[in-house]
């Protein structure tokens, strides 16, 4: 059964349940997702300080060495961890009205051991959450209420938003599996903070839409039917009956003298809009010359006009062009621009859109023909600006989605690349159905964001395993050059302390460096295997010294003690049985036998065996680094107004380089932050706000707007 909904524009569109629950679901999944990487980010940072500050002998020290090893995991694994939560949360709002399956079980059945975890962790944070938003959450319980009927459902429904659900969804995505208990509830615990901050303004945008697609307020009374069935008006309803305003409500009180413009739930509409009205004071004789202002049918016509003539007259800024396109459309029905202006609200619009839009023009490198078609987007903004109060707001509607999605296909364009040009193509497409879109109809937003979605999908799967092969073999080859690292540092610091036979450093030199790396690789330098490996090199040269010495038994004895730990090193070097004998027989000859001593300098590594990134390379300081993070965009320039459009796939956990691929996912650089920052300097690379090309520039006018 459609929901119908009848905004401000008095253009009807209808929605059924299931669109209307899907636009949820997308919201929930664009404000919620992010927060999983920030939580494993956040913790791993506390655990490394904790680690840093930590000695050696503190009790805590092993339990967070192990869960800073675990986070390192998954932090590599993120996208996989992704892809379990939003399939939880698909599988919650896939059985809307009813609970999903794991909530729908016997009060008798026995659970798994994952599973009593989670709820024994999960419980609490849960209801913590539910105590803090009650009275929101509450509020989307009775709208979803009267959601639920317009399917005949019998009953009270579930909301997907809840608590319970969130928090099931994220200890779906790290199942106990995948970390201990202590570091599992630590992300919880967590992750919890960070929902904390988000799932107030989830719960007011999620209201707001619920109430806009008409679903009242469904409590134990009979007020929420009775106002549904008087269309909104609350005249005929007894004073002790209408006590059920609150913010986002589906009926506005009527006269609540609430001034245009600014509503409690815009904040940040609120701030530019006032910002708006200070430049709108500076022009304020040139308002006070006209007779009178645009009324706004005759507004909305004119930019309807404007909007299907596909063209704007040249101009500095994008609120020109649309001032002097408006009036040349008036001007065509017989209105002297010298006789009207645009009343304030209007007014404010248009600084604000061409604000915005100016702002996306600069900070994108886009081609003529895009950059014409995103002014004439501007048109239809405006319309937006009009309708939509939360518009501008953090929440990000449909149409500030698809915006950043035209922007970021425009962007970058290599005119040699067929799949950059497929991608213009496909903005364009997109921008051309919005533009032929009637004003008031919100539905052509998540219709082209879903087209786009799906146009990219099989492209966006074949990069995203590209490159998750490409970092899993970097990340290897990383662990391996920093063994060999390691090694040839403990092998250089032996061989410095004095001239050695010749059998013993070329024994330290092969054999044991080599059996180093394999435990650096396989247990870490922390482990007790790493710490045997280093106790053996240092008893071979104290054998040496004694022999130097004329120890006599001693030297025996020593060599006798450590032969198996060296046949054993022999062995892990790849010797078979008869070079480990010859190997260790050559030792034992020169020990006993006045051979010359001689200064031995360590074996530089093949070419093959280069390491990716240089030697002078600084690991603590490219962790310490927070300026990039994964899947950050950026645009390579190139001549004649070529590009290339590079992202931010993998960042190292051992020295936090950056691996940069283009759209097929294949490698482009591997850079150091530092490296990468100064190609960023040097006008090589331009980055890409990681939020979207919208949120960036709105959150540079908000602050404009609070400095003015």
């Amino acid at each position: 059964m459609p929901v119908s909904t009848l905004g401000q524009g008095d253009a009807q569109r209808a929605e059924t349940p299931a669109q209307l629950m899907e636009g949820i679901r997308r919201e929930t999944t664009a404000r919620l997702l992010p927060l999983l990487g920030e939580t494993l980010r956040a913790e791993r940072a506390r655990l490394q300080q904790a680690c840093d500050d930590a000695t050696q002998g503190a009790p805590a020290h092993d339990a967070d060495v192990e869960d800073l090893t675990s986070l390192t995991v998954l932090a590599a694994e993120l996208i996989q961890h992704e892809h379990r939560w939003q399939k939880a949360l698909g599988e919650v709002f896939a059985a809307w009205p009813e609970p999903p399956l794991t909530h729908a079980r016997s009060a008798f059945s026995l659970l798994s051991d994952d599973e009593l975890q989670a709820q024994l962790i999960g419980q609490p944070v849960a209801e913590a959450l539910d105590r803090r938003f009650e009275s929101q959450r509450d509020i989307i319980d009775r709208r979803l209420h009267t959601l639920a009927t317009r399917l005949q459902y019998r009953g009270r429904p579930c909301n997907p938003l809840s608590a319970r659900f969130l928090v099931e969804c994220f200890l779906r995505a790290f199942a106990a599996g995948d970390c201990g208990r202590r570091l599992r509830a630590l992300l919880l615990r967590r992750h919890e903070l960070l929902l904390d901050g988000a799932l107030g303004a989830l719960y007011a945008w999620c209201n707001t839409r619920l109430a806009e697609a008409g679903c009242a307020l469904a409590g134990d009374s009979d007020h929420a039917a009775l106002l549904a069935g008087l269309g909104g008006s609350t005249e005929a309803l007894p004073s002790h009956r209408t006590p059920i305003w609150e913010q986002g409500n589906a009926v506005m009180r009527a006269g609540a003298g609430v001034a245009p413009g600014l509503r409690a739930d815009a904040p940040r509409g609120n701030v530019l809009r006032r910002y708006a009205r200070r430049q709108r004071d500076a022009r304020r004789a040139e308002l006070d010359a006209a007779q009178r202002s645009f009324r706004r049918d005759e507004f909305l016509s004119t930019l309807s006009l404007l909007q299907s003539e596909r063209s704007l007259p040249a101009g500095e800024t994008h609120a020109i062009r649309l001032r002097e396109g408006l009036y040349a459309v008036a001007a065509g029905l017989g209105i002297d621009r010298q006789a009207v202006a645009f009343d304030g609200e209007q007014d404010e619009a248009l600084i604000l859109v061409g604000a915005l839009f100016d702002l996306i023009a600069a900070r994108h490198q886009l081609t003529p023909p895009a950059r014409e078609r995103l002014a004439l987007l501007a048109v239809v903004w405006v319309h937006l600006a009009l309708e939509d109060v939360q518009l501008f707001e953090p929440s990000s509607p449909p149409a500030m989605q698809l915006l950043s999605a035209l922007v970021e296909l425009w962007d970058g364009v290599d005119p040699e690349d067929p799949q950059s040009i497929e991608q213009q193509a496909l903005a364009d497409r997109a921008a051309d159905a919005v533009l032929d879109s009637p004003h008031g109809d919100g539905r052509v937003f998540p219709a082209q964001l879903a087209q786009i979605d799906a146009a990219l999908a099989a492209n966006r799967r074949r990069a995203e395993a590209v490159e998750r092969r490409t970092w899993q073999a970097l990340r290897g080859r990383e662990r391996l050059d920093a063994a060999r690292r390691q090694a040839r540092s403990e092998v250089s610091r032996r061989l410095e302390a004095g001239a050695l036979l010749p059998s013993v450093a070329g024994f330290l030199d092969v054999e044991w460096r080599r059996a180093l790396e394999q435990a650096w690789l396989r247990d870490g330098e922390t482990s007790d295997r790493y710490r045997e490996v280093l106790s053996l090199g240092d008893a071979l040269l104290e054998s040496d010294a004694l022999a130097a010495n004329d120890g006599g038994s001693a030297v025996a004895d020593r060599l006798l003690g450590i032969l198996p730990a060296l046949r054993d090193c022999c062995a892990q070097s790849g010797n078979d049985a008869d070079a480990t004998e010859a190997r260790l027989a050559g030792l034992v000859a020169e020990h006993a036998s006045q051979t010359p001593r001689r200064t031995h300098f360590p074996t530089q590594p093949a070419a093959a065996d280069a390491p990716l990134l240089p030697d002078d390379a600084d690991p603590q300081a490219g962790l310490a680094d927070t300026r990039f993070a994964e899947g950050q965009r950026f645009v390579q320039p190139g001549a004649a107004g070529a590009a290339r459009r590079l992202r931010l796939a993998w960042r190292s956990a051992l020295s936090g380089a950056c691996l940069l691929v283009d759209a097929t996912g294949a490698r482009q650089w591997l850079l150091m932050p530092a490296d990468l920052h100064a190609m960023i300097e040097a006008g090589q690379l331009q980055p890409r706000p990681s939020g979207g090309a919208v949120s960036q520039a709105l959150a540079t006018l908000a602050a404009q707007a609070g400095g003015g």
